[in-house]
């Protein structure tokens, strides 16, 4: 017999998502009823992910570090679920973007599962992310990414848009302009 939560997150799912080697992967937003999933893809992903993505250490998702990063279905602090495709409810990849107050940029974050990095998954769910972004009138997305963590500085400029880059404290700031296609402005490429 099918949970509560079972059924709202089957209500939730918005699509699949097709990834480079052809796999199908179901998304949806993320829930308050997400947490514990959260909760199970940090203790998945290697020390390394989680380091790239928290930007240190950070050894457990603590309940309420789950509670608010589950709580995403405001305009302003969406978040999209990968679902993993063998694991039921498993969270495979989770992306999000969290407005500034009154603006029109958004930080970026994502989290993918190691054994879905490099598959085209980060990537599939980034654009949905750009389309809702785009939608709610974010002009601008941009993430702290920690020095080494080439994977999201070309996973951003793949996007096909153009992006600038700056420093923010000890993380490098690179910016995606949602505004129309193009290619990297800072004169990188867009690997």
């Amino acid at each position: 017999m099918e949970t509560r939560g079972e059924a709202e997150r089957r209500d939730r799912l918005e699509d699949a998502l097709a990834l480079d080697d052809g796999t199908r992967v179901a998304f949806r937003t993320v829930s308050p009823c997400d947490a514990w999933a959260l909760q199970r893809l940090h203790a998945r992903c290697s020390e390394r992910s989680v380091e790239l993505r928290f930007h240190g250490p950070l050894r457990e998702l603590s309940d309420a570090k789950a509670a608010l990063l589950s709580r995403a279905e405001d305009g302003d602090r969406p978040a999209f679920a990968a679902l993993d495709p063998d694991g039921g409810d498993e969270i495979a990849a989770v992306v999000r973007f969290e407005r500034e107050e009154g603006g029109e940029a958004a930080e970026y974050a994502a989290l993918v599962e190691d054994r879905w990095q490099g598959r085209g998954l980060g990537r599939a769910l980034t654009e949905r992310l750009v389309e809702g972004a785009r939608g709610r009138g974010v002009r601008c997305l941009y993430a702290l990414v920690t020095p080494g963590n080439e994977r999201m500085v070309r996973l951003l400029r793949g996007l096909g848009l153009p992006t600038r880059k700056g420093q923010e404290g000890g993380a490098e700031r690179l910016e995606v302009d949602l505004g129309g296609p193009g290619g990297p402005v800072d004169g990188a490429p867009g690997e």
